[in-house]
């Protein structure tokens, strides 16, 4: 890989991504970090050259441009690994249309909005893209806006790898169980305040509950360098759920 981009590259697992991913040029996004961007760009190792630039993945222009300015950068992208997701748990008694169409939008048709930019790069290189779920996607975990957009992404991440696999570009995603970053502390904190079944009868089958964001850094390279991974929703969590 010459040329990757990473969407939410100051997140608790974009960061990560980004400072993993150490032998090659990254364009990556943020939102709102800009110091973390510029220590993550001045961080950049001898040799290698990265680029930071705003995007906000709830408007489908600044996506557009991001990817067109992080390509141009590039000269090119072989691959995408699109981070970004919000949280903002509750009750089904307790949602609103703004909090249940703040989560989806973002986590669901925001990843729809970065494929269709990214799509068009990705088929002139035969590159790979991968997104960042959740185990919420498949075991109903968190709250019904979380998982639906999950659930959601899943199927598109299938319809995608159905759609591109002529084209030579590979489409998967992971989805991890906790992981020890500021966006779970949110989802621990709501799920401790509530009955919610899913905290109780779901554990991980190892000593740990959460995982660092450095052991999804590795299943991201895994589905980057694998030629044949294609299509695959990757479980990393810890035995919370076998499939």
């Amino acid at each position: 890989m010459t040329g990757v981009v990473v969407t939410g590259g100051t997140g608790g697992i974009g960061s990560v991504v980004v400072e993993s991913l150490s032998e090659t040029d990254i364009a990556f996004s943020y939102l709102t970090e800009g110091e973390t961007a510029d220590a993550l760009v001045d961080g950049a190792p001898a040799g290698f050259e990265r680029s930071a630039f705003h995007m906000d993945v709830t408007d489908s222009a600044s996506v557009a441009s991001f990817f067109d300015a992080a390509a141009d950068r590039l000269d090119g992208v072989d691959a995408v690994v699109h981070t970004v997701g919000v949280v903002d748990p509750a009750t089904i008694d307790e949602s609103t249309d703004a909090q249940w169409s703040r989560v989806v939008e973002a986590n669901l048709v925001g990843s729809f909005r970065v494929a269709r930019a990214a799509v068009p790069h990705l088929r002139e290189s035969a590159g790979s893209l991968v997104f960042l779920s959740s185990i919420g996607g498949t075991a109903g975990t968190v709250d019904t806006s979380y998982a639906a957009s999950k659930s959601g992404l899943h199927g598109l991440v299938r319809a995608l790898a159905r759609e591109l696999g002529p084209d030579d570009v590979r489409v998967n995603a992971i989805a991890p169980g906790p992981v020890d970053t500021s966006m779970n502390d949110v989802i621990v904190d709501y799920l401790e305040s509530t009955d919610f079944l899913g905290h109780e009868t779901l554990d991980t089958h190892l000593p740990d509950y959460a995982c660092s964001p450095a052991e999804i850094a590795k299943a991201v390279r895994y589905l980057l360098d694998s030629s044949f991974a294609h299509g695959e929703i990757l479980n990393v969590n810890g035995g919370m759920q076998f499939r």
